[in-house]
């Protein structure tokens, strides 16, 4: 089976659906992720029996992946095998000395970036760009590491003018949440894309009429069926890792797209609100 880091964006884009299929299509997916050198010389009937499914799993799989048929499936992932890979990561183990680890760290990081830079949907990206551009207020919502995100992610855009909060206490966003009105936007950050208290927030955003981009490494989690918008990130963690930081890059990134994205829509004011926030806190510093 490809490691996580070997994969391309096909072999992504089957991991990050991976718990939202039904059980017949998981035979599928997996099988996949454990052959896929072989499954680029396989019929659809080949695959299915291999699978031990029947044909159909197979070609409601590729629809859910957003193919064609089976045939575009296989030309995708045999684009992605044959691409040649720059960078081979290794666990950290515990005989790494300091040099070691700067390598692999890093090299993890990097990684994390250029998968997800391989999942995320250019169209909606460009969407989610202007959605907030177009925004009348922004609340970020997210829990635990996603709310240290979703607090970062309000600040950037209120340093370029965007009226923009994140609330740390759950019963704060709820209320938030509940005021929120046509013309705003609720950008919802869960790396899992299962918190309850995150998805229920976004509900009560939606129901009160905004707008919903999420963000998330699951493509068929629960947050996702509120989504008018989603940007999907590769998370992972290794086992020395209690929360993901490269997961947290990888959100921080995807952000501060969108922050420059909105940035260069409106720069003549973007920049003038920039110099006032700087100057605002310019007597704080020595």
């Amino acid at each position: 089976m490809l490691s996580e880091q070997g994969m391309g964006k096909t072999l992504l884009s089957i991991r990050s659906h991976l718990n939202g299929l039904t059980k017949t299509e998981q035979k599928v997916a997996k099988f996949i992720l454990e052959n896929a050198q072989d499954v680029i010389y396989h019929s659809v009937t080949e695959l299915a029996e291999r699978a031990d499914v029947g044909e159909t799993t197979v070609l409601r799989l590729c629809r859910k992946l957003k193919f064609h048929g089976f045939q575009d499936f296989k030309l995708s992932l045999a684009q992605d095998l044959v691409k040649p890979s720059d960078r081979l990561y290794h666990e950290v183990t515990e005989e790494d000395d300091a040099a070691t680890l700067n390598r692999k760290v890093i090299s993890m990081h990097i990684e994390t970036l250029e998968q997800t830079s391989e999942l995320v949907n250019p169209d909606q990206l460009e969407k989610a760009i202007s959605l907030l551009y177009q925004a009348t207020n922004i609340s970020f919502f997210g829990v635990g590491s996603s709310g240290l995100t979703a607090q970062l992610a309000a600040h950037s855009f209120s340093r370029i003018g965007k009226n923009s909060i994140a609330r740390s206490d759950t019963h704060f966003q709820a209320m938030s949440a509940s005021l929120m009105r046509k013309g705003d936007v609720a950008v919802g950050l869960s790396i899992s894309g299962s918190t309850k208290d995150t998805i229920d927030n976004l509900s009560l955003a939606k129901k009160a009429g905004a707008q919903i981009i999420v963000i998330t490494s699951n493509a068929r989690s629960p947050i996702t069926k509120l989504a008018d918008i989603v940007l999907l990130m590769v998370a992972r963690e290794n086992p020395l890792q209690g929360s993901s930081l490269s997961a947290k890059t990888a959100q921080l990134v995807l952000i501060d797209i969108l922050n420059v994205g909105v940035s260069l829509k409106i720069k003549e004011e973007a920049l003038k609100y920039r110099e006032m926030t700087a100057k605002a806190i310019s007597e704080k510093l020595y």
